[in-house]
């Protein structure tokens, strides 16, 4: 048998070791034939730095500490030096918070209006579509309309049922309206400002007349068509008016009737017998006393602050001071005059802002924008630039 022997030479192939095949990597691998003691010393220099780097972020945790305390301490010194701010006169005070309030009534006002009237809409379209499927045959009943909403109120003012009205209602024919110690002011759906003073009693039969039971009521008819008279009944006369801004006050106790006309006229007529009063005058008729007996009555004053209170809103914004006197002068029954040039100028200036409060107290925030100022003189209200 024949044995060939070979030398191995470099690149020759041989059999592979056998290798575990756990697949783990030795703890601190290194690479082969790296010295131990470069690896340890680079090692060590890695420690050193991340060491070094977590040192570097406790002080700057800890410098930013300090900065925010220290900050902290200069504040409590400059609130230490600090005086009370100086309060404004109680007058002062007083007006802004009933301007605040009367625009907060009035904005939340405008809410509950339009949420009303949202729901109105809703169930119109759910009664349509009833009668739409179920058909309305000629008894059907159709629902009555509403022949006032509220459009300003003051304390509780409730129906005969109960009911209390709130701003954005809506009244019914034939509904008794009991203020109790509150106000009201409605916008009648056939037109005008119809206003109920506190303590009063008033029956809407129809868009066109209303009966006062007791109290006092006050009527501007504003743009009402002139063929739409307002007639208001009540036990000692009927009062109609041509017109008008009047206003009417029965005393049960008194059995006494008086009716004050502010601009236009007012007829009264009463068991055959009829009179009318123009601006300024006043109708009286008694239980007693048959004839009807005329006064003198002043068209602003004490009398008629209770009506002011209620009047419609007029949107300041984007109007004219002039315009704002003409709405304020058809309130208040007072009238206008400029004491110089310089004030029926700035007259024309356009007002930025809304200003929701009574006619007086609004008269003085819109001349104070323009820098005028005014004073009372009887029935006069003088306009004057500062």
């Amino acid at each position: 048998m024949e044995v060939r022997v070979r030398i191995q030479r470099r690149g020759d192939c041989c059999q592979a070791r056998r290798r575990s095949r756990g697949g783990a990597v030795a703890a601190r691998a290194r690479q082969a034939r790296f010295p131990r003691g470069l690896y340890d010393a680079h090692e060590r220099a890695r420690e050193r730095h991340e060491e070094g780097r977590l040192a570097g972020r406790r002080r700057t945790v800890s410098g930013e500490t300090d900065r925010e305390a220290e900050r902290e301490r200069r504040l409590q010194q400059l609130f230490a030096h600090v005086r009370p701010r100086v309060k404004p006169p109680a007058d002062d005070e007083a007006e802004i918070r009933r301007a605040v309030l009367a625009e907060w009534e009035a904005v939340t006002g405008r809410r509950i209006l339009r949420r009303r009237a949202g729901l109105a809409a809703a169930a119109a379209a759910v009664l349509a579509a009833l009668l739409y499927v179920y058909g309305g045959g000629p008894g059907a009943p159709v629902p009555a309309e509403i022949v006032a909403s509220v459009e300003r109120i003051e304390g509780t003012v409730t129906t005969a049922t109960g009911a209390r009205l709130a701003l954005g209602s809506g009244v019914l024919p034939g509904t008794l309206l009991a203020t109790s110690d509150g106000q009201v002011a409605l916008r009648l759906t056939s037109g005008g400002s119809l206003r109920v003073a506190a303590g009063s009693r008033v029956m809407l039969a129809s868009g066109d007349e209303a009966e006062l039971a007791a109290g006092m009521l006050y009527f501007d008819s504003e743009d009402r068509p002139a063929g739409r008279p307002l007639s208001v009944s009540t036990e000692l006369g009927r009062i109609r008016d041509v017109g008008t801004q009047f206003l009417a006050r029965l005393d049960e106790e008194a059995r006494t009737l008086e009716v004050g006309v502010r601009d236009g006229r007012v007829a009264l007529m009463r068991d055959g017998d009829s009179d009318s009063a123009g601006v300024g005058e006043r109708l009286v008729a008694t239980q007693e006393a048959g004839a009807i007996r005329r006064e003198p009555m002043a068209p602003f004053g004490a009398d008629w602050e209770w009506a002011e209170r209620l009047a419609p809103p007029f949107e300041t914004d984007g109007r004219t001071v002039a315009e704002f006197l003409e709405w304020f002068t058809a309130q208040t029954g007072r009238t206008v005059t400029f004491a110089d040039l310089e004030a029926e100028r700035r007259a024309a200036e356009v007002v930025r802002g809304s200003i929701d409060a009574e006619p007086m107290q609004k008269l003085a925030a819109v001349l104070a924008l323009a820098d005028l100022t005014y004073s009372l003189d009887g029935q006069r209200i003088v306009i004057r630039s500062r």
